[in-house]
């Protein structure tokens, strides 16, 4: 009995071995990927990767001050139309200091007005004086033409010394009032120059004046931010009392225009020299080859960039430059989303590079 157990036992364990390494050595079937890898639909192409943009590229909207967001008017994938309000910073203190510029032009104002009357008045003084100086010369000429008179009357025995010497004093009299009224002429007449040259003062420093006050509208203008054209706000990233940086690298509204994108292209460096201007190409969503859809050129952005979309590949080197295109597509019937990273096939006329 014990012999046959000895070698009945290694022979089952000899079995047992063999049905073990036949059914390890059975090859298992692995299941199907849910959604086939994308393939070139080009013989000659150049694979690529790129991320849907907006039509005219997408805006980032930041504030040109910084400020404390005050208001925010519109939230993610509203239509918004040119020249609407999309947020504002707070603009207290640059609405007081453009009251004051207002009153600083009314009081402008009405210093130009003060002078505009001094000016009536000081032509109306002028004037005057020209009257004056008329009649006093009038009233010398006669004078004059009286003594002179006299003079030979007197010389000829027909009136007296006395009557002589007043008349000679008259003439002299009324003479020196007809200089003084020449005088006042030319007083007066300074005096309307100098309220001509206040008034110009004046109007300079009105000028002045409502050029600052328009200057602090432009500037309380720019506080409340505006779409720059006809789109979808794509993503608002702040919230009303959060404090926004104009050199911040994040705008608090993303804004682009959406009935037609566009998808920016990166080629590697060694791809480069195989792109053609007006090339056909065709993209695909990532993770669903069968959603694809075809692009129409744009063009190429003539400076090579470091590359920044990157795939996650263990072969790829962040010290690589890629060649930017872009191209144009309608949106198709399934969902595509600016932001999204895309596979490219760019044909080619001749192999890239490997």
């Amino acid at each position: 009995m014990t012999k046959r157990l000895s070698i009945i036992v290694p022979l089952l364990g000899v079995i047992l071995i063999a049905v073990w390494v036949t059914a390890s050595a059975r090859r298992v079937p692995h299941e199907k990927p849910l959604a086939a890898p994308p393939t070139a639909p080009y013989e000659n192409s150049i694979a690529a990767t790129g991320i849907v943009e907006a039509s005219d590229r997408n805006y980032n909207l930041a504030p040109p001050v910084s400020g404390q967001l005050s208001t925010l008017y519109v939230k993610e994938n509203d239509i918004v139309h040119r020249d609407d309000k999309l947020y504002t910073i707070d603009d207290r203190e640059q609405r007081t200091i453009v009251e004051q510029a207002e009153a600083n032009v009314v009081k402008a104002r009405a210093t130009v007005q003060t002078a505009q009357a001094n000016i009536l008045t000081q032509q109306a003084n002028v004037n005057s004086a020209t009257a004056a100086v008329d009649t006093t010369k009038a009233t010398y000429d006669d004078a004059a033409q009286i003594a002179a008179r006299n003079e030979g009357l007197h010389q000829d025995g027909v009136i007296s010394d006395q009557a002589n010497i007043t008349s000679a004093k008259t003439r002299d009299a009324d003479r020196a009032r007809w200089q003084q009224t020449v005088a006042q002429l030319k007083q007066a007449e300074a005096q309307l120059h100098n309220a001509e040259a206040a008034l110009s003062e004046e109007q300079a420093n009105l000028q002045t004046m409502i050029a600052t006050r328009n200057q602090q509208k432009v500037l309380l203008d720019k506080m409340t931010v505006r779409a720059p054209a006809d789109g979808k706000i794509l993503q608002v990233n702040n919230r009303v009392g959060e404090y926004l940086s104009s050199t911040s690298g994040t705008s608090p509204v993303l804004f682009g225009d959406t009935d037609s994108l566009m998808v920016r292209v990166d080629v590697d460096e060694i791809n480069a020299s195989h792109v053609l201007s007006g090339s056909t190409a065709t993209a695909m969503l990532k993770g669903d080859s069968t959603r694809q859809f075809p692009m129409q050129f744009v063009r190429i952005v003539p400076y090579m960039v470091p590359k920044q979309n990157l795939t996650g590949s263990n072969s790829e080197r962040v010290d690589v430059r890629v060649l930017q295109l872009e191209f144009r597509f309608e949106p198709p019937r399934f969902p595509v989303y600016v932001g999204q990273q895309v596979d490219v096939f760019i044909q080619a006329q001749e192999r890239a590079a490997k």
